[in-house]
């Protein structure tokens, strides 16, 4: 991720950028894209629909320079432009390594001699657009970056529905702070909201807090994963800024793979190896981004008749409700309550936000629309008004795990102040963004028992909310989206996946051992073990006594494992 610098004079918000610097290191471990695209990467590859690569799918890639257009990677015979360059700074065209990186994460066709590095959504077009100029003012680099969103997003040609950053923004203490309320985050929360486009952020690189445009709330904020030597990518980077933001938002949402991938770059070779245990998340967010991409493809299909499947809302939701749950954080410590079960605080961790990325479960949940008491998974997108309640009715098993996400745009507004005369007027300038917030709240039932929730309450700030939770009850479970009286109206998005239960694991763990073994043994022939006796959790056979029965389910299960989540 390249930084902008800002630095104030006299602490004045017409002073600022200094000097740019990559943090794009190489490394000399060559695992290649391949593996990062896999199941232990973003599992791009395992979406069965080959067809679906991106195809249709305009990504803006706004950077310090520009990717290298005419590199073999991106002048396939079938797709011979799928990178187009763009000069926003006013100091010209610019090729550089990093950018070139990034786009082939993106969008490479591979070549004959790396004919497996193929990128996230090769099918997709990327505009990589130049927006730094060198030193320059705060409201300066505000109108470079509304001018490049201007023509990219806002104009029907080419109309990205994706936008990648490949800059992040400074705090400057008093003036410009990673608390959502910046005039750079509008802007791009500005532009997600009024022309449905998907931001995909980077959380930043080496400071102690997610950095501007990882604070924006309408994108999604990615944090940088490092690989081992077994291709797991199951570790957040050293470097890869943490949340919560300034104002205590749930930041970043996800996190990508951003170490050891093969991809195409400027001068000779042609082809590097980038990404160090750094993590630095240049090389996690086109993940985001291509994933993104791809579920738009499938989206756009004339094939697919669902209607909204394409609003960033939605894109958004089942990205961050499929995402592989929290395993390790930054230290490698298990980020999961094994001795509390119902403890819900590893949802989000700061460090890996809701989790890793996975794309073939996003497009699962993604086509399988609607959310009914039939399904196991699926999604939503409506609107509600203030003092309305939309509700859905699923029925769930005991054991089973309840993934739910609800996200909703904070609404950005422009007043234009400028005189209808003036050279600004019908032009986005510095302080000329409002932006207003709806408090929606999820709230989930059991039987529709609604004096006992079973989800708490999360804070009215976050415009994101997701619970994991382990069904206690067979029966039918209500989920409502809440909007209370003094809110404003807002179109929000809802996914939801059940999880087969891997039976026996009491310690949520993903495995069946000796752990959950004595967990057992604790409540022997305890009888009466109907919820909430602390037993009903063991009460395998369903006969509310604990006896040679439980047993024999749990020696079924012995040193079973659910490879989705645990990898011994």
């Amino acid at each position: 991720m390249v930084r902008h610098f800002l630095f104030a004079q006299e602490k004045r918000q017409s002073v600022s950028t200094l000097v740019m610097f990559f943090c794009a290191l190489i490394s000399t471990v060559a695992l290649g894209l391949s593996e990062s695209t896999g199941p232990n990467g973003s599992n791009v590859q395992a979406i069965p629909d080959p067809n679906i690569k991106g195809q249709d799918v305009d990504i803006a890639l706004l950077s310090q320079g520009n990717a290298l257009e005419t590199h073999e990677a991106f002048q396939r015979q079938d797709a011979p432009d799928s990178v187009i360059v763009y000069d926003f700074s006013g100091a010209g065209l610019t090729r550089i390594a990093h950018d070139t990186n990034m786009a082939g994460i993106l969008v490479s066709g591979g070549s004959s001699s790396h004919p497996n590095q193929i990128g996230i959504a090769p099918d997709a077009i990327v505009h990589s657009a130049k927006i730094s100029p060198g030193p320059t003012t705060l409201s300066e680099l505000f109108s470079i970056i509304n001018s490049a969103l201007d023509t990219l997003v806002a104009a029907p040609d080419p109309g990205c529905q994706v936008v990648v950053t490949g800059v992040e923004l400074n705090t400057i203490e008093g003036i410009l702070l990673p608390n959502g309320n910046s005039q750079f985050s509008m802007l791009y929360d500005y532009y997600a909201y009024e022309y449905n486009a998907l931001f995909a952020n980077a959380a930043g690189n080496g400071d102690a807090e997610v950095s501007i445009f990882g604070d924006a709330y309408n994108g999604i904020t990615t944090g940088g994963l490092i690989g081992t030597s077994t291709d797991l990518y199951d570790k957040v980077g050293s470097e890869s800024n943490p949340g919560p933001t300034r104002d205590e938002r749930k930041k970043p949402d996800i996190v990508a793979p951003s170490k050891d991938q093969t991809v195409p770059t400027t001068g000779t070779p042609s082809w590097t190896t980038v990404g160090t245990d750094s993590g630095q998340t240049s090389f996690a967010v086109p993940h985001t981004g291509g994933v993104a991409a791809v579920l738009l493809s499938y989206a756009e299909d004339p094939n697919n008749t669902e209607p909204n499947d394409n609003q960033n809302e939605v894109i958004k939701a089942v990205i961050v409700n499929s995402a592989f749950p929290n395993i390790l954080d930054e230290g490698g410590n298990p980020t999961v309550n094994a001795t509390d079960p119902n403890d819900l605080s590893w949802v989000w961790n700061e460090d890996r936000g809701y989790g890793r990325i996975d794309a073939l479960r996003a497009y699962d949940i993604l086509s399988n629309p609607g959310i009914t008491i039939t399904q196991s998974k699926g999604w939503a997108y409506d609107s509600i008004a203030p003092d309305q309640e939309n509700s859905y009715l699923i029925k769930g098993f005991k054991n089973e795990r309840l993934v739910v996400t609800l996200t909703w745009n904070r609404r950005v507004v422009w007043n234009d102040q400028s005189d209808p005369e003036d050279p600004g007027y019908d032009i986005i300038e510095y302080d000329e963004l409002e932006a207003f917030l709806a408090d929606l709240d999820l709230e989930i039932y059991y039987q529709d028992d609604y004096n006992n929730p079973i989800t708490p309450k999360f804070s009215d700030i976050d415009n994101l909310e997701k619970f994991d939770l382990l069904l206690t009850k067979t029966g039918d479970y209500r989920i409502k989206v809440v909007n209370p009286f003094d809110s404003e109206s807002s179109n929000y998005a809802l996914a939801f996946e059940l999880l087969p239960p891997l039976e026996a694991d009491f310690n949520i763990d993903y495995a069946v051992n000796d752990l959950d073994l004595i967990k057992l043994t604790q409540y022997w022939l305890n009888t009466g073990c109907e919820y909430p006796v602390p037993c009903y959790l063991y009460d395998l056979y369903d006969n509310d006594t604990i006896d040679l029965s439980d047993f024999s389910v749990f020696s079924q299960a012995w040193m079973d494992f659910d490879p989705r989540y645990y990898n011994p």
